[in-house]
């Protein structure tokens, strides 16, 4: 295979490194606006499989040129201009994977269709595995009440001021704290406020968390509307963060509205976001990934839960982050699917419709040998009594930790 990726930014050394690593890729493009962030990279992989170009997806031209003779493109860009490599992508007829997702990607579906190509949005960990993992659970009940994501990036240990470090986009981070979150409530979209539905989760491995409401279904809106009560998700974070994220807020450092100082006129929100990239940043701090799914409803006339539970850690050997690791890696998973034909859909096809009953093996497989792993339980209860009959790890070999 030869496949490009676009953005060299924090996650693209998981991307590009699982790559180099698989005998079904023989050439990696690495491509960015930056050349500093190119030749970074490079390094960072060593390997003659992997050359870097100047691709600037605002120039759609030339980067239709670049990529139009790939069998697979990733974009790894932020999401405020991943739509461009998307439009390219259609335009030259190659299936892109993306780590992050605008809505306007959907107005490329019948365009993808007619090309026969695959758009497919937010393909990381969460948005991305959750998706997959809420999608496998659906697929196995006849009727789904409540599903629940719970994800987190955050240091091994609290360190201040606000108890974080950022493991991806500093922009993203900030739109995750502020605005309404869509959720379905009662089978149908409601908005509420970032930050609220505060509480505290104990989680195995780790102890206590706080989680809090976010903007992080993604895709799951589109294609799951019809299909659960009830779905939400949640960021979790040290305790104690969200107070003094509250703070902030409510001094207005991420107010959108100018205000005048000492002659100059500045947004709180981009000081905010450039003093997040200055000090929050996590440069060589070990970073810890939590990820929890609970979707619960009716099969066969019986209450089920199905459970998933990753927790994954710092990469010491490569020095790379987790959030990079778990992002990346599923990323780079579903691009070989794709190249090796695996996915057959066309159009924009989200993960949680992509990776079926018969592709959800061997997805967890590839996962799993990164060192990656998702313990799952299942449960089984009457439905009258609440009288628990099945208790049991659910396909150990495969997924279980």
């Amino acid at each position: 295979m030869r496949i490009v990726v676009i953005g060299c930014g924090l996650i693209s050394h998981a991307i590009v490194l699982d790559l180099a690593k698989s005998k079904e890729v023989n050439e990696i493009i690495i491509g960015d606006v930056d050349e500093r962030r190119r030749i970074d990279l490079l390094e960072k992989i060593k390997s003659d499989k992997v050359t870097q170009k100047h691709i600037d997806v605002t120039d759609q031209q030339a980067t239709i040129k670049e990529i139009k003779n790939s069998d697979v493109v990733i974009s790894a860009l932020p999401y405020r201009i991943s739509i461009l490599a998307s439009r390219a992508a259609v335009s030259a007829g190659v299936s892109l994977v993306d780590c992050s997702y605008v809505q306007e990607q959907w107005d490329l579906d019948k365009q993808a269709r007619k090309a026969g190509t695959i758009i497919m949005p937010d393909c990381g960990v969460a948005p991305g595995l959750s998706n997959i993992l809420v999608g496998h659970a659906v697929s196995q009940m006849n009727e789904v009440d409540y599903a629940e994501i719970i994800c987190g990036g955050i240091p091994q240990k609290p360190i201040s001021p606000l108890d974080y470090r950022i493991v991806f986009s500093t922009e993203g981070v900030v739109d995750l704290l502020c605005g309404k979150v869509p959720i379905i409530r009662n089978g149908k979209i409601t908005n509420i406020d970032a930050l609220s539905g505060l509480r505290i989760v104990d989680f195995p491995g780790i102890g206590n968390l706080e989680v809090f409401f976010t903007d992080g279904l993604s895709t799951l809106l589109h294609t799951m509307k019809n299909k659960i009560k009830n779905l939400e998700e949640k960021t979790a974070r040290w305790p104690g963060h969200v107070e003094k994220i509250q703070t902030m807020k409510d001094v207005g450092f991420f107010d959108m509205d100018s205000i005048e100082v000492d002659g100059a006129k500045v947004i709180p929100r981009n000081v905010t976001i450039k003093l997040f990239d200055k000090y929050l940043r996590l440069e060589d701090t070990k970073d810890l990934t939590v990820l929890r799914v609970q979707v619960n409803g009716k099969k066969n006339g019986r209450i089920v839960e199905y459970s998933y539970f990753m927790l994954d850690f710092f990469d010491e050997k490569h020095r790379m982050t987790s959030m990079a690791r778990t992002t990346g890696f599923t990323a780079g998973i579903i691009s070989r699917m794709i190249g090796r034909g695996d996915i057959k859909e066309t159009g924009v096809v989200p993960a949680e419709i992509a990776i079926t009953e018969d592709r959800f093996d061997t997805f967890f497989a590839e996962l799993s040998k990164k060192g990656i792993k998702v313990n799952a339980t299942y449960k089984c209860e009457f439905p009258i009594l609440g009288q628990e009959i099945e208790v049991h790890r659910w396909k150990d070999s495969l997924i279980i930790a």
